[in-house]
């Protein structure tokens, strides 16, 4: 049973060590920004290694590990639920005060960056509480439904019926949000900074509405819920089976939406069929996006938990553990570094490395946190934000340091 529990915590947290790395590649390429710039600020650096990026970026990274970590937060609820309910009667309680603490903390980390996704879990971990006892089933088909992006495709349908089309002759309209965002991050000191941050939360929430990434999140939060439920990551050895058919279906049919979606837009290219201007196949691009991009993301959670079986790949996977098991320290210190580096009160990175090279510059942030993590982890229980968040839960200070082994102590003195 110490192995299976040793092995589950391993690979959880190498799981998310794996999301983060994800997460940092995402935010880095167009220089941790966390909403929207101008268009022509995309379109600066044109040089293959920035063209071969991006695509590689909207292809497999873009919105893919939002949902990654999502489904870990899931199926962490449900870890932290079954853990507190063995311990105490108020467990309900406990975990919505856990909850809390975490909104306080995204909410601070939202003033440092607009991207912040903490202050977006919250409110759905709520409702993941309120949802915890309903039955696998109807767990399952909700995740689903949300994780493809049903609403907002409803959503669209009654649009298209229900709002006027723009005239043809009407300009696009001028994104002064996108602007002013651009001009914080170009020339701004740092109060100008947090004070763009707070005022862009409301255009926080209206795009994770209007595109659906908030029912996507929530859907994942229900998928992660719903793999601890059937213990895939108490019981490894024997969940391999449907683990591995899952990763072999989610590859094979994201693979089929990518080479139809290629081949479409090559034919649009090339017969000049103007399929970007019909409506018709706008939605149906929108949902093989959503769907291609959940998939891709359970193929790589699938995919990933299978490589852990095997030894060889266990060494080279194993360093992001460290990362993982200090996920809550690990994403807010990229904060640190993206804005450090990239925004004017910093380095003023921003507009002047292209975005092949971020690209390098954030697996060298990475390195530097999976050194840092394993150097903290071995002198310390918890990463410095996760002991602060588990000191509030439970209204006392736990023990930061790790207590010398017997072996130790009797080496160090006999030394």
């Amino acid at each position: 049973m110490k192995a299976q529990t040793t092995s589950r915590i391993v690979t959880v947290d190498a799981l998310r060590g794996f999301a983060l790395l994800g997460i940092i590649f995402a935010h880095f390429i167009y220089w941790y920004t966390g909403a929207g710039l101008p268009q022509q600020a995309y379109q600066m650096y044109s040089d293959a290694g920035s063209q071969a990026v991006s695509i590689i970026n909207g292809i497999f990274v873009f919105g893919k590990f939002f949902t990654f970590f999502s489904f870990l937060f899931g199926l962490s609820f449900f870890l932290q639920m079954q853990s507190l309910q063995k311990k105490e009667d108020s467990f309900v309680w406990r975990y919505a005060w856990r909850l809390a603490i975490l909104g306080f903390i995204g909410l601070i980390h939202h003033a440092l960056w607009r991207g912040d996704i903490l202050s977006i879990y919250v409110p759905l971990g709520f409702i993941l509480l309120f949802a915890r006892n309903i039955s696998n089933r109807w767990l399952l088909i909700i995740a689903l439904l949300l994780i493809f992006n049903l609403p907002a495709r409803i959503i669209d349908v009654i649009h298209y019926f229900t709002q006027k089309p723009p005239a043809g002759n009407t300009p696009p309209p001028v994104d002064e949000d996108a602007q002013r965002y651009y001009d914080v991050i170009k020339g701004g000191s740092f109060i100008d900074m947090v004070k763009n941050n707070w005022q862009g939360l409301s255009t926080k929430f209206a795009f994770q509405f209007n595109s659906g990434r908030i029912y996507i999140t929530l859907g994942f939060f229900m998928l992660g819920t719903y793999a601890g439920r059937k213990k895939w990551f108490e019981n490894l050895n024997e969940a391999k089976p449907i683990i591995k058919r899952i990763c072999k279906k989610s590859g094979f049919i994201t693979l089929g939406i990518i080479l139809f979606s290629i081949a479409l837009f090559a034919l649009n290219q090339a017969l000049k069929l103007g399929l970007e201007n019909n409506p018709y196949i706008n939605f149906l691009f929108s949902a093989l996006f959503d769907v291609g991009n959940s998939l891709l993301t359970i193929f790589y959670l699938s995919g990933l938990t299978m490589l852990m079986y095997r030894v060889r790949w266990q060494k080279w996977l194993f360093p992001l553990s460290y990362v993982g098991k200090m996920a809550l320290t690990s994403y807010v210190s990229q904060t640190l570094f993206g804005v450090l580096l990239f925004y004017h009160f910093g380095l003023g990175l921003f507009l002047k490395t292209s975005p092949a090279v971020n690209i390098l510059i954030g697996f060298a942030v990475y390195v530097i946190q999976a050194i840092f993590a394993r150097w903290w982890l071995s002198r310390y229980n918890y990463g410095p934000v996760e002991w602060l968040w588990r000191s509030l839960t439970f209204f006392r200070w736990q023990p930061m340091k790790k207590m010398q082994s017997a072996a130790d102590q009797l080496a160090t003195n006999v030394g």
